[in-house]
């Protein structure tokens, strides 16, 4: 028997760190981004000029506090943003009423979240002291200079969802990884699907934003199925319009929905990473729809199918049967089927019976 450390070296298996525990990124890894917010926003934000064209010198004077949670998950290249963030710049201005005075103050982005993603934050600014350069100063920043912090943000929350610390350099997510990332995060929001072999029926693609009717091309050939029953203590009509009243999607989803309950209309949840169009609509009892990732390959559909049963009054159960599932998506990431049932049970089932109450 060879001596610790003797041997042929073949057989000796090295310590490789994490890309030894982590092959191929095969496990989900989450990463604090908090402390990467901070310095982005430094740079993005800590010298600007936030009051351009007024005539009153604004400068910010740097980032005085990112407070809240900020992490990264990524497996595979499937990146999931999760943050909820307050932040507080500082600003000097001169020129404001007497000219050298010099005034002080604070602007205050109170939530920055996923849940506002595609939104401009709310903005507060207080100045340290009162009176006319006080004033002038604020109503500057309120004025033009909220392009100019909308337009950083903007570009800061595009980052982070495009992985943050997680990339490697300055992050400009590139068109194909960015919807990647925005299907993703969607993926483990809106999922979905059915679990009964055999090829769907020719699948119409959801219309892109601007159009107005979808056209019929492909599905999405064999595919893999889903098959979930879910039970809610509420009525059938109830659980119905929570997939087809988008103010109800949205409370549940947290993000833009759309829906057009009949023949024809179209589906879109989770700002269009969950895109489908209805072809079968019996109010209160039974849906079918061709459904769809946005990051699976064009036009490839699944055939989607939601039954209400409400045997007894108040307590529904709701039976999922998808078909048509591609392996993978369009960026090579396998196991869709996986992603989609878990998006059915945690993002969509989950989310109802938290946010309405609906209990079981």
């Amino acid at each position: 028997m060879a001596k610790w450390g003797e041997g042929d070296s073949r057989w000796q298996v090295a310590d490789l760190g994490e890309a030894g525990r982590n092959v191929n990124g095969w496990h989900w890894t989450e990463k604090d981004a908090l402390p990467w917010c901070r310095d982005r926003l430094q740079e993005l934000l800590g010298s600007a000029d936030v009051a351009p064209g007024s005539g009153v010198g604004v400068k910010c004077t740097g980032v005085k506090g990112c407070e809240g949670e900020a992490v990264v998950n990524n497996r595979k290249n499937k990146v999931i943003a999760a943050y909820e963030l307050a932040v507080v710049l500082g600003w000097e201005a001169t020129g404001g009423g007497d000219g050298a005075e010099v005034v002080e103050g604070e602007i205050r982005l109170p939530y920055i979240s996923e849940e506002n993603h595609d939104e401009d934050p709310e903005i507060q600014v207080a100045a340290s002291t009162q009176g006319p350069a006080a004033h002038k100063a604020r109503e500057a920043i309120l004025g033009s200079g909220k392009k100019v912090i909308f337009d950083a943000i903007a570009t800061f929350v595009r980052e982070l969802r495009a992985g943050g610390p997680a990339q490697s350099g300055a992050v400009q997510p590139k068109s194909a990884p960015a919807q990647s990332v925005d299907s993703a995060a969607a993926a483990a929001a809106a999922a979905a699907a059915g679990k009964a072999a055999g090829a769907p029926e020719a699948a119409a693609p959801v219309a892109a934003a601007e159009e107005e009717q979808p056209k019929v091309e492909k599905a999405a050939g064999t595919g893999n199925t889903i098959e979930l029953k879910e039970k809610f203590f509420a009525g059938a009509a109830e659980l119905y319009e929570c997939f087809t009243v988008p103010p109800r999607m949205m409370a549940y989803s947290q993000s833009p929905a759309e829906a057009e309950p009949r023949p024809g209309g179209r589906f879109m949840m989770f700002g269009g990473s969950v895109q489908g169009v209805f072809r079968e609509v019996e109010p209160n009892r039974r849906l079918v729809l061709d459904w769809r990732f946005s990051n699976w390959e064009d036009d490839v559909f699944s055939r989607l199918e939601l039954r209400f049963q409400e045997p007894d009054k108040g307590n529904t159960t709701v039976l999922l049967k998808q078909t048509g599932i591609p392996d993978g998506d369009r960026f090579g990431n396998p196991d869709v089927v996986g992603v989609t049932e878990a998006g059915w049970r945690q993002q969509v089932f989950g989310r109802i019976r938290r946010v309405f109450g609906y209990g079981c």
